[in-house]
């Protein structure tokens, strides 16, 4: 369980219990809120939604009074990363006054059981993106993506709390981060899309951070990713393997096999699991024909949408969308 206790100068504190990450993880697509007015101290609103190996934590916080929060937390050893996206967060350090503006970052390891204090001035009026990875979830990250979270394997192993902060001088944390915010709560983004923005803040914090050249490797690694953003803004006209290869500057037997490595599975595959998804968003979630979801999805024709649907889910989209509408009577397949 997650828990936030906001100390005031005067009254008794107030606190905020969130769902713990494995409460969450039950529904991909849930989304926690939490919206509290301390007083005339302070407001604060949180989001907490998981997505596929990470937990995701969008807060807004408005300090009108000097006030203590406290923040206790008690679930896996964690890596936290958290990216203020807009506004000023000004924290109170003895008797001096930090200021924290847009692209500030900090990053490093929580224990499984972990309070934190945070005072802030008043006037402070921020939002921040905090990324919270379990240990088992980094290592699924790290058996994926070899080349780019070998780095932080030290620091998790090393288990010391957060590190000096980063300022982000490239502005290129702060974008990805802003994209998180703008789209990890949207049910019909693509979860490959949240991951790999995921991956962008943390290769950048690295650069950042340590000061270090990334691997000549990660040259490749950085051009895969930008084909798989191709694929996800073109997935209902993809380009061909050598238009792919030629639009991020690699060529075709490269990207066939560093995007195998990196994603598990091939093009191909990746496309037509976007397709799918989408798929099934938009026959749980709308109303429009079976030949407008096939059309709008690329396929030529309705039939070799329900082909391609009831290959990948077991059943037509129209026993699909029945299933949705009524669960209790689930479809069976012909």
């Amino acid at each position: 369980m997650l828990k936030s206790t906001i100390n005031c100068s005067s009254g008794s504190p107030i606190s905020m219990f969130l769902p713990s990450p494995a409460e969450l993880r039950g529904n991909p697509d849930s989304i926690f809120r939490s919206s509290v007015t301390v007083r005339d101290h302070c407001e604060i609103t949180t989001h907490l939604c998981t997505h596929d190996n990470s937990i995701i934590m969008y807060g807004s916080c408005n300090v009108l009074k000097d006030c203590t929060i406290e923040n206790y937390r008690t679930d896996e050893r964690a890596l936290v990363f958290s990216v203020v996206t807009g506004g000023s967060a000004c924290e109170i350090i003895g008797n001096q006054h930090v200021e924290h503006g847009e692209g500030a970052v900090n990053m490093g390891i929580v224990p499984s059981s972990n309070t934190h204090m945070l005072q802030l001035a008043a006037g402070s009026h921020f939002e921040k993106i905090t990324i919270m990875i379990s240990e088992s979830d980094f290592n699924i990250y790290n058996e994926r993506y070899p080349i780019i979270f070998s780095g932080f394997k030290g620091l998790l192993d090393s288990g010391r709390p957060f590190v000096d902060e980063v300022i982000d001088t490239k502005g290129k944390i702060l974008e990805a981060a802003r994209d998180i915010q703008n789209s990890v709560f949207s049910k019909s983004v693509n979860p490959f899309f949240v991951e790999g923005l995921v991956v962008e803040c943390l290769v950048n914090y690295y650069y950042e951070q340590f000061h270090k050249p990334l691997p000549d490797s990660y040259t490749v690694c950085r051009k895969i990713f930008q084909a798989r953003n191709v694929l996800n803004e073109n997935f209902q006209n993809p380009p061909s393997l050598r238009e792919l290869a030629a639009t991020v500057g690699t060529n075709e037997c490269t990207l066939k096999k560093v995007f195998k490595q990196v994603f598990s599975m091939t093009v191909f595959d990746y496309v037509n699991d976007l397709r799918m998804n989408k798929a099934a968003r938009l026959l749980s979630d709308t109303s429009d024909s079976i030949s407008n979801i096939a059309s709008l999805l690329g396929f030529s024709s309705q039939s070799h949408f329900s082909t391609a649907f009831r290959k990948n889910y077991g059943l037509s989209p129209k026993e699909f969308r029945d299933s949705c509408l009524h669960p209790t009577q689930t479809a069976v397949p012909d």
